[in-house]
């Protein structure tokens, strides 16, 4: 038992993430107009971050890439978005997601040693940009942000 709390303790001091968050899908399938809002309090503005998106998918997901935008609201009153190519398979078609039975999990990083300028709420606005009015197969979509290393 103690070295079981031992080994909790220090994993979790090790543990960079600062906040990870997903929306479900109920019917399995992402909604053209389903924008998805996440707020992070960020108050180390000292450290760089990197901000990833995560995706949870069927494993016969009939797509090779996710067409996303991703807008994010600084303290400050900034706004800066920017679309996204994910691509889902590599140049031979191989699934770039790690798959376990009924459901494959990938992420994406959408930026990588970000610093934000103040401490406050940031908030994020995640929208598919598939070109149809919804993505079957998706069963979730969450945003994580971690320390950079």
């Amino acid at each position: 038992m103690i070295i079981f709390i031992i080994s909790f303790l220090l994993t979790s001091c090790g543990n960079k993430t600062i906040f990870e968050e997903y929306r479900k899908f109920d019917n399995l399938s992402w909604q053209r107009f389903n924008y998805l809002n996440f707020e992070v309090p960020i108050e180390n503005i000292d450290a760089e971050y990197d901000i990833l998106i995560a995706i949870r998918h069927l494993p016969e997901i009939p797509y090779k890439e996710m067409k996303i935008n991703i807008t994010f609201y600084l303290p400050a009153g900034e706004m800066r978005t920017a679309d996204h190519v994910f691509e889902l398979v590599d140049k031979e078609g191989n699934s770039l997601s790690e798959c376990l039975g009924d459901f494959c999990d990938v992420s994406f990083p959408v930026r990588k040693n970000f610093v934000f300028s103040e401490p406050g709420l940031v908030k994020f606005k995640i929208e598919n940009k598939y070109t149809k009015t919804e993505m079957p197969g998706i069963m979730e979509v969450g945003l994580i942000i971690r320390k950079a290393e």
